[in-house]
Parts: structure tokens; sequence; C-alpha cells
């Protein structure tokens, strides 16, 4: 799904879309990781990172709204250390 990234290249960015199934971070105005269940079941782990709210981005506490509507976000991020670190998201109807 993603490519290897030679020493010093920039990770490439990929999109996913899914169900936010749980949503950590030391309170509830705070997400630190959260993980996300694809149509197909796949379960992806995420770190957030700086996140990109222009444009419809929207900020982390919201994923969890979105863990208890049930309803689907699409995640921008890069593979990173090891880590997919979660770079913008949005409502998935958008």
């Amino acid at each position: 799904m993603l490519a290897g990234c030679s020493a010093g290249a920039q990770p490439t960015p990929a999109v996913v879309s899914g169900v936010v199934i749980s949503a950590q971070g030391p309170d509830a105005g705070s997400v630190e990781t959260f993980t996300l269940r694809t149509a197909d079941g796949q379960q992806l782990d995420f770190t957030v990172g700086k996140l990109d709210l222009s444009d419809g981005g929207l900020p982390a506490p919201h994923l969890r709204e979105h863990m208890v509507s049930g309803e689907p976000v699409t995640v921008t991020y890069e593979f990173d250390n090891g880590q997919n670190v979660a770079l913008r998201y949005v409502d998935a109807s958008d």
C-alpha cells in the first residue's frame, strides 16, 4: 500500500476512510491516538500529528463525536517512524 522511503525522502501521504472505534487522550477535549475500522474490516491505529484544519479539516476532539455517532471519516496520513500519523481528517461524506 505504501512505498518504502529512501533516506532523506519525505513520507508520501495516504488516504483512508472508516469508522472511529476508539479515541484516546488525556481528557475529553484531547485526542492523541485513535483506531479506525475500514469498510473491509481492517483496523488502523493512528497518532494525531499537526492537523491541517483548512478547507473543512476538523480538530482532533471531533473524533470522539464520530466514535459515538458511527459516522465515517476520511483520514490523510503518513507512515513515519513506524506509525500512521494523521495529518488531516474530514467527514467522509464531504
